[in-house]
């Protein structure tokens, strides 16, 4: 067993004993035990009133992961409701005060049921404006990079910044980007992220009726389009499970693997060819899509007959997305 399994079921107990019986563990084990046998909690860069603040969520983390108390949230409302001064507050009263404490800081926070077991702390929020590629044309969408983060909920806290969130997205559907998370060349970011909640964001306003597992469905044919990694279809093919009716993403790829079923997956990671014909059909099926929708596809065509030109202008470059295989079938 990983000990990263350990920190993603939040079992801290079962994570140092690991940590004990493996001698690459030996320079990290002393944090641990510090916070989680000893009792004695970080201090971070903030004044001391938010660092009171902090130290109640570190104690609540300790009462969850490590003690498995049950009444650990209630722990902690009652221990904000104290410092605060606000004995008969409801939580959503104090995650509004609590967030007003740390911007009159100076800082930007986000605390409350949506942020799970705690709060994000960070200094700057910067928005930058991308112009992104997507098959039906080119749109502008911006993303918030969000700097200098003090404090970035469980999963961070538990693993001493090595594994945490990425970023969220906004009620608008603004997506705030994590800067210390992300390179921002890679194609984790360009496609997987910033062409896949662009389209998000196109198909919304065009289709507003648009159900979650479609928006999700189109988005991952963007992102199978542009990616140079072959072992993107892979990953949404292990993502599939259709007895998650409620999880868009594993709907959407569950389709994508009934869509690819009669093929060979694995041409699709060593070959050429394979690529070629991966490309094809997820073409044919954004075609198929926009003609099911009843809309008029003339601008996405012309993309599509557009994006064809490049792959086979692109077959003999340094890293070719397509080759001729079962394209002449699909067409």
């Amino acid at each position: 067993m990983e000990i990263s399994q350990f920190f993603i079921n939040g079992d801290i107990k079962g994570a140092i004993t690991y940590m004990r019986e493996h001698e690459e563990f030996k320079d990290i084990l002393p944090a641990y035990t510090a916070i989680f046998e000893n009792c004695e909690y970080r201090t971070y860069d903030v004044p001391d009133k938010l660092n009171d603040i902090l130290r109640l969520y570190q104690v609540y983390y300790r009462d969850v992961f490590y003690c498995g108390l049950p009444e650990a949230e209630d722990k902690l409302l009652t221990a904000l409701r104290t410092l605060l001064d606000m004995p008969d507050a409801e939580e959503a009263l104090l995650a509004d005060r609590l967030q007003a404490v740390f911007e009159a800081g100076g800082f930007h926070a986000l605390f409350g049921k949506t942020q799970g077991y705690g709060p994000y702390i960070w200094r700057e929020t910067v928005p930058t404006v991308y112009r992104v590629e997507l098959p039906g044309g080119t749109a502008e969408y911006t993303v918030n990079i969000l700097k200098g983060f003090v404090f970035r909920s469980w999963m961070d806290y538990l693993t001493f910044g090595r594994y945490g969130t990425g970023g969220r997205a906004s009620p608008d559907g603004t997506i705030n980007c994590i800067e210390q998370a992300y390179d921002f060349e890679s194609e984790r970011f360009l496609v997987s992220l910033l062409k896949h909640e662009a389209q998000h964001t196109v198909d919304r306003r065009r289709f507003p009726g648009i159900t979650p597992t479609e928006l999700e469905y189109r988005a991952k044919l963007v992102e199978l389009h542009y990616a140079h990694d072959p072992a993107l279809l892979q990953k949404f093919l292990s993502q599939a499970d259709e007895s998650r009716e409620g999880d868009s993403h594993a709907m959407a790829s569950a389709r994508i693997r009934r869509e690819f079923a009669d093929a060979d997956q694995t041409q699709y990671l060593v070959s050429k060819h394979g690529r070629w014909s991966c490309f094809m059909r997820i073409q044919r099926k954004w075609r198929i899509n926009m003609e099911d929708r009843e809309l008029d596809n003339k601008a996405s065509i012309t993309a599509l007959m557009s994006a064809f030109g490049r792959a086979f202008h692109a077959e003999n470059e340094d890293h070719p997305v397509f080759a001729d295989g079962l394209a002449k079938e699909l067409m």
